[in-house]
């Protein structure tokens, strides 16, 4: 393609731009609640918050928040990472821990199983990529830690932790 052949773009202005009476599909009144006291727009709520949980399995082990969550390919495990700098296997049929995936020194940010089934991977902002085995061929309770990649802190590994178990997978 010749230099005249490419097409050219107009630098766009850092100009506002406002919704225009005629943009306007439908109007929704939401009552007329008032703004709390700082203006932070946070209404205050007079009486106790019931929380009700009506999941249908409930996995409770991170202390923290909950970044990822991966399913095994076959076998009724799932992985997930959290702030808590931990991973955590998980039976889905019970929602117990199966095994606590440690060595992170950050917030634990990806995790995934291998396409087989016998590998587990995580990742986190320390720049580390986990990996572990499954110990055995009876059943996916025991897992062992097999080799770590490591990379500058703070460096979203989700590209690495789909490949990562390729490179060290027996």
């Amino acid at each position: 393609m010749s230099p005249a052949d490419q097409p050219t773009y107009e630098e766009e202005e850092d100009e506002e731009e406002y919704i225009q009476q005629d943009d306007i599909y439908d109007e929704v009144n939401q009552g007329e609640e008032p703004m709390d006291e700082d203006g932070d727009g946070n209404v205050d709520v007079e009486g106790e918050v019931v929380w009700e949980d009506n999941s249908i399995r409930h996995f409770s082990g991170h202390e923290g928040p909950v970044y990822t969550v991966a399913t095994h390919p076959t076998a009724p495990l799932a992985v997930s990472g959290g702030g808590d700098d931990a991973g955590y296997i998980w039976d889905v049929t019970n929602g117990e821990i199966v095994v606590k995936l440690t060595g992170h020194t950050d917030s634990v940010t990806t995790a995934a199983f291998s396409s087989d089934g016998e590998l587990v991977s995580t990742g986190g902002m320390d720049g580390r990529v986990r990996v572990w085995r499954r110990v055995g061929k009876e059943d996916h309770r025991t897992w062992e830690f097999l080799t770590e990649l490591q990379g500058p802190d703070e460096v979203i590994v989700r590209s690495l932790i789909v490949g990562a178990w390729r490179i060290y997978e027996p």
